[in-house]
């Protein structure tokens, strides 16, 4: 079975050129002009939910989104906790450096919602502000899953794994006798990671003698934290339960892989057995010692149980066109899921898939089901994994 990708049978009208333009149409100036013009001209109340998807889908870095978001964190006393968590979207998609005074006001004055604390301080440390004497003082006590997050992402321990790491654990899965997904990322999401399979026998799936190696993106078009919904996909560990089309329209037909992370399943699912409960020291039996006391490899248990959940490996009907300007271009965001390229024709055929790529190496054995690692390599051992990955693993 070959991993070329294929071209679909039937049209996909969603993709097609027209639909991609009436898209644009309806997002610039159904949602973001008219819902911008009534709050900067007339003070009248936006739709959060709409106006921060559709901004944060096109990344819009406006001078009018601009205004609109100044003056709503200018006033983010009059919004509800829920409409500043969806301005919070649209300030980390579309203007990632901009707002650190605004940030650092509601990182000292938040009380209650670890959600939006937490947000704040990581948008005061990618842009290299200090918050340890926030973190020391502020929430405590409190045990939630989101501060546990935050905090690990902040210690020494938690650090990129090393080819060094991948290599032991691809080694310590080989007797498993369980199919396994390796989609390789860097810690600058921009930056579309690898995708590999190992499987239930421990061996890498190749072709013509060499280990396949395909696309796929793991930033989410918002870029919040990977612990907060619609944010990057989570380090860690995920349970693939099947593969299935999707019914969203941004997704398109080619299957994807439907995932679980912890505390989104029952025990017993996620783990294949009869646990009952979601312990940390069981999750943490899918890594290899070293591996367990990487704090960066226990993301995707916190953000379960946070609440994240349906983060899928999938295609995408999405116009590369509209992030040009992006360092991913080629690649298209999603809504905190990983994403491998798809390429359309002008009447919505699928001419190219790294999504189908992906599957076809999957379905090699019949089992649908196994595990995903989502791993942040260190950035000085990614010439070696891309250019000797047949050579050291």
């Amino acid at each position: 079975m070959g991993f070329t990708g294929f071209a679909q049978k039937q049209p996909f009208a969603f993709s097609s050129k027209k639909s991609r333009e009436n898209l644009l149409i309806k997002l610039q100036d159904s949602i973001i002009n008219k819902e911008a013009e009534a709050y900067l001209n007339f003070n009248k109340a936006i739709n959060w939910n709409s106006y921060a998807w559709a901004t944060s889908f096109l990344m819009d870095n406006s001078e009018q989104n601009f205004k609109v978001l100044k003056k709503a964190l200018s006033n983010y006393r009059q919004l509800s906790k829920h409409d500043l968590k969806k301005v919070f979207e649209s300030v980390y998609a579309c203007f990632p450096n901009d707002f650190v005074l605004e940030m650092t006001d509601i990182a000292e004055n938040e009380t209650e919602n670890v959600s939006i604390f937490a947000t704040s301080i990581h948008y005061l440390v990618q842009n290299k502000k200090e918050v340890e004497q926030l973190i020391k003082t502020k929430f405590i006590d409190n045990d939630s899953p989101v501060i546990q997050a935050l905090r690990n992402e902040l210690k020494p321990e938690y650090k990129s794994v090393s080819i060094s790491d991948l290599i032991q654990l691809i080694r310590y899965n080989a007797t498993k006798k369980t199919k396994f997904l390796y989609s390789i990322q860097h810690k600058n999401r921009d930056l579309p990671g690898k995708v590999f399979i190992q499987d239930e026998n421990g061996f890498l799936v190749k072709e013509n003698g060499k280990i396949v190696l395909v696309d796929q993106l793991a930033r989410s078009a918002t870029n919040l934290p990977m612990y907060i919904t619609n944010g990057n996909t989570p380090t860690g560990l995920f349970k693939i339960e099947s593969l299935a089309k999707s019914e969203n329209v941004f997704i398109g037909p080619t299957l994807s892989f439907v995932t679980f992370l912890p505390f989104e399943c029952d025990a017993s699912v996620f783990y294949n057995n009869d646990k009952k409960d979601f312990l940390l020291e069981d999750y943490l039996q899918f890594f290899p010692k070293k591996l367990q006391s990487n704090l960066s490899v226990q993301q995707a248990f916190w953000a379960g149980k946070a609440g994240r959940g349906e983060i899928h490996f999938h295609g995408t009907t999405i116009d590369q066109e509209i992030y040009k300007k992006q360092i991913f271009y080629g690649q298209t965001p999603s809504m905190g899921c990983l994403c491998a390229k798809e390429i359309w024709d002008e009447e919505g055929n699928l001419k190219e898939s790294d999504q189908q790529k992906i599957v076809n190496m999957w379905q090699k054995t019949k089992t649908e089901n196994g595990y995903a690692y989502v791993l942040e390599l260190d950035e000085s051992d990614w010439k070696v994994f891309e250019k000797n990955i047949n050579v050291v693993l």
